[in-house]
C-alpha cells in the first residue's frame, strides 16, 4: 500500500510540474511575440541558413550582410548551428512563423526535459516534489520568458535550455570520480551553450574550473576544457574579434556596461520587465525568505555541500550584474577587455545565470519546508511557490499580446 501511495503522489507532481510548465507555451499561440525586442536578428539569420539549403552553402556564423540586414549586433560571435532547423523548415514552407513557432516548441520541450532530469538527480529522487517545484522555477523562471518572447534572444532561449543539462552532468562528475558518458555530456553541452551563446560559454566555463579547482576534482575541469574545444570555430571566431581588426568593416560598437547592471531593489521585483531588468518574482521570493529563515531563524544549515555550493554560485552572479560591479576599471586592461565586456551588451545576462542557479537551493528549501512540525505551512508555502510562480508567468505572456501588434501567418 505504501509503495502505491509514493507511486501515486510521483504521478501527482509529475502531471503537476508539466501543466505548470505547459504556461510557457502560451505565447506560441497567438502571432504577437514575433514582432518584438531583436527577433529581427533571429529572421534574418533563419532566412540567411534558408538561402544557404538553395544555393548549397551553410552559413555557420552570421555573415556580414545579415548583420547589416537586421541593423542588430547582438548575437554577432553567436554560433547559427542551433538554427539549421528552423533555417531548414523556412526554406520547405516558406512560412517564417511556423518556424519560430515549431522552434520554440522544440526549445521549450528540450528545456523541461533537461531540468527534469537535472532535479532528478540532484535530489535523488523519482520524482518528488523538490523537484518539481525546481522545474516549475525554471520553466517560469522570469528571466529566461524574458529572453524567449519579450527581448526575443533565441540564442540565449537555446543556452538556457542546455544550462540545466550540463549542470545534470558536471553536478555527477563532481559528486564521483567521474563517468565517461558523463563526462562526454558535460562537454557536448557546453560545447552546444557555445555555439549557442559564448558569454554564457565562457561564465560556465570560468565557474567550472573554479569549483573544480577549490573541490579538488580534475575532472569537471577537464570537462569544461573539452567542451571548450568542442566549440573551437566561436572560440576562433572570438579571438578574431578581440585581438585582430578583422570584424572592423562590421560595426560592433564599443560600450561601457556598468551603469545597465541592477540595483538591489529590482533583484525583488514582481515579473515585470523594467528597462530589461525582470526580477525573481513572487515564487523565487519566497522560497530565498525561507532559505533566511531556515539558516539565520530556524538555524538549520544544509548539509549537503555540494547543493550549498549553488548558493555562493548564485551570489557570485548576482554581484556581476549589479550596477555598482567595476565593469568600467576591467574595460582598461586593454583593447581586447572593452571588445570582450561590449559583447556582454548588459550586466542583467548574469542575473539571468544567478536566478538559474537559484532554482536548486530554492527547491531544497521548499523541500525542508514540507519537513516542518506545522503541517499547514508545510503544504500551503509550497503551493503559495507554485501558484505564484505559475500566474505571474501566465499574467505577463499575456500582456505580451496587448503590448505588440500581430503579424501575418504567411509571414
Amino acid at each position: 500500500m505504501k509503495i502505491e501511495k509514493h507511486d501515486d503522489r510521483q504521478s501527482t507532481y509529475c502531471i503537476l510540474c508539466v501543466l505548470a510548465s505547459a504556461v510557457a507555451l502560451f505565447p506560441l499561440g497567438c502571432d504577437y511575440v514575433m514582432d518584438g525586442g531583436i527577433v529581427t536578428e533571429w529572421l534574418a539569420r533563419v532566412a540567411e541558413v534558408a538561402e544557404g539549403f538553395r544555393s548549397g552553402e551553410f552559413y555557420l556564423f552570421p555573415s556580414l550582410e545579415t548583420r547589416m540586414a537586421s541593423g542588430l549586433t547582438e548575437n554577432v560571435m553567436n554560433s547559427n548551428l542551433w538554427f539549421i532547423f528552423p533555417g531548414f523548415l523556412y526554406f520547405l514552407t516558406g512560412k517564417m512563423v511556423l518556424a519560430y513557432r515549431v522552434y520554440m516548441l522544440l526549445v521549450q520541450i528540450g528545456t523541461f526535459l533537461a531540468a527534469f532530469l537535472c532535479f532528478k538527480r540532484i535530489f535523488m529522487e523519482r520524482m518528488g516534489m523538490s523537484a518539481c517545484i525546481g522545474i516549475v522555477l525554471y520553466m517560469t523562471n522570469p528571466y529566461r520568458i524574458y529572453v524567449c518572447y519579450d527581448i526575443a534572444n533565441l540564442s540565449q532561449a537555446t543556452a538556457w535550455m542546455l544550462i540545466p543539462l550540463y549542470i545534470w552532468a558536471i553536478y555527477g562528475l563532481f559528486a564521483s570520480r567521474g563517468r565517461l558518458w558523463e563526462f562526454a555530456i558535460a562537454a557536448l553541452a557546453l560545447a552546444g551553450i557555445g555555439y549557442a551563446d559564448i558569454i554564457i560559454l565562457l561564465t560556465a566555463t570560468g565557474i567550472t574550473l573554479l569549483a573544480g579547482i577549490a573541490a579538488r576534482k580534475p575532472f569537471p575541469c577537464m570537462a569544461a576544457a573539452t567542451g571548450c574545444l568542442l566549440a573551437f570555430p566561436g572560440m576562433l571566431r572570438l579571438e578574431s574579434y578581440l585581438f585582430t581588426d578583422e570584424f572592423a568593416q562590421w560595426e560592433i560598437p564599443l560600450q561601457m556596461i556598468m551603469q545597465k547592471g541592477y540595483h538591489v531593489g529590482q533583484f525583488f521585483s514582481s515579473y515585470a520587465f523594467r528597462d530589461g531588468k525582470p526580477g525573481m518574482g513572487l515564487g523565487m521570493m519566497i522560497c530565498l525568505l525561507a532559505v533566511l529563515w531556515l539558516r539565520f531563524v530556524n538555524g538549520e544549515k544544509q548539509a549537503d555541500k555540494k547543493r550549498r555550493s549553488f548558493i555562493y554560485i548564485a551570489l557570485f552572479l548576482a554581484v556581476l550584474s549589479l550596477f555598482c560591479f567595476p565593469w568600467d576599471i576591467l574595460q582598461r586592461l586593454g583593447d581586447w577587455s572593452v571588445k570582450l565586456i561590449s559583447l556582454i551588451e548588459t550586466p542583467a545576462v548574469f542575473w539571468g545565470m544567478a536566478t538559474a542557479v537559484f532554482c536548486i537551493p530554492a527547491a531544497d528549501s521548499m523541500e525542508r519546508v514540507s519537513r516542518c512540525e506545522n503541517k499547514l505551512a508545510a503544504s500551503l508555502i509550497p503551493a503559495a511557490v507554485i501558484l505564484f510562480c505559475v500566474g505571474i508567468c501566465v499574467y505577463h505572456c499575456n500582456m505580451l499580446t496587448y503590448s505588440r501588434l500581430p503579424m501575418n501567418i504567411g509571414f
